[in-house]
């Protein structure tokens, strides 16, 4: 990968922490590491790519990665202008899945010959995205601008349109190429042919999808037939967990960390499930959508005192 896309990283950083300093410290009135934690992921990730004499795996993983993130940065550019034409942030959303599964498909497509470990690569991030993409876009296309984001475009007014470059697609860049970094392993490994970890992808990938899609479906044909908007799905998946599709994308991820194990550095991969796990059930999404449901449905608070948070609990 040519050292022009370091130099375009770097401006984005660049102005990445400019628009923080002059924007959101003007319009949110504090300033926090927080605020600065993908920006300085950003930072971690160039120097990673300019420094000299790493060692071999990890030489060939950096320049993969490279050309991973260049992937993705330009796939989001293209959904941010989009999005800008739609007045629509909210298909970032729709665009998650596709983050990660657009530079799978190219960089596999330079392969020489299809391994069985490179199907597999491409067969699950390829089934896992699809079937991702494909819901939200038919629950959330006909609804408009998702309220949370809605708010975003009120609060930064005109500024909006650049600053959702950063606040939400850089920002959500930076998170998926963390969480893609056992996929980066999985194509830069080049097994002669499937072992214990392939199996072990298999059992997770499918369990995985099964809770993830049964739930969703579960969820959508709740909606459809309950009596009113308060009241709360506590039936099938949603018995045994109270966010059983947060723990089908955990259970996927994993098992892109187990195809990871492939290459000689696969345990590094492994951090990347685990922040995964950690920012499904415990940093961001399961909160957030908690504190929403605990302020939108009295019977929330039964339902939580009854159904387990994130890791399913099966009934006798």
């Amino acid at each position: 990968m040519p050292a022009s896309s370091s130099i375009i990283a770097f401006c984005i950083l660049v102005f990445w922490v400019g628009a923080i300093i002059g924007l959101e410290r003007r319009v949110t009135q504090r300033l926090t590491l927080k605020t600065l934690l993908y920006p300085g992921i950003l930072g971690l990730y160039i120097a990673l790519w300019t420094l000299p004499n790493l060692p071999s795996g990890l030489t060939s993983m950096s320049r993969l990665h490279q050309q991973f993130v260049s992937l993705i940065g330009i796939f989001l550019c293209s959904v941010w202008l989009i999005s800008i034409i739609k007045k629509d942030t909210s298909i970032m959303d729709i665009a998650y899945p596709l983050t990660a599964a657009v530079p799978v498909w190219v960089l596999l497509s330079r392969e020489q010959s299809w391994t069985p470990h490179a199907i597999m690569v491409c067969l699950f991030v390829t089934i896992w995205a699809l079937r991702l993409a494909g819901h939200l876009a038919v629950r959330n296309l006909p609804n408009g601008e998702d309220a949370r984001y809605a708010a975003w475009r009120k609060r930064y007014g005109s500024h909006w349109w650049w600053w959702s470059a950063f606040q939400i697609f850089a920002l959500q860049g930076v998170l998926v190429s963390l969480w893609c970094i056992p996929l980066i392993l999985s194509i830069d490994a080049s097994p002669a042919g499937l072992s214990a970890y392939h199996a072990i992808a298999a059992v997770l990938f499918s369990v995985g999808l099964y809770f993830q899609a049964v739930s969703d479906y579960q969820l959508e044909a709740f909606r459809k037939t309950r009596s009113s908007a308060s009241e709360v799905l506590n039936t099938g998946l949603w018995s045994l967990s109270r966010h059983p599709n947060y723990f089908g994308e955990c259970l996927v991820w994993w098992s892109f960390g187990a195809l990871g194990m492939a290459h000689e550095l696969g345990f590094l991969g492994l951090l990347a499930p685990i922040y995964v796990t950690w920012f499904m059930s415990k940093g961001s999404a399961a909160p957030m959508q908690e504190r929403y449901l605990h302020k939108k449905k009295p019977e929330y608070a039964s339902y939580i005192r009854d159904v387990p948070a994130f890791f399913p609990r099966f009934k006798r």
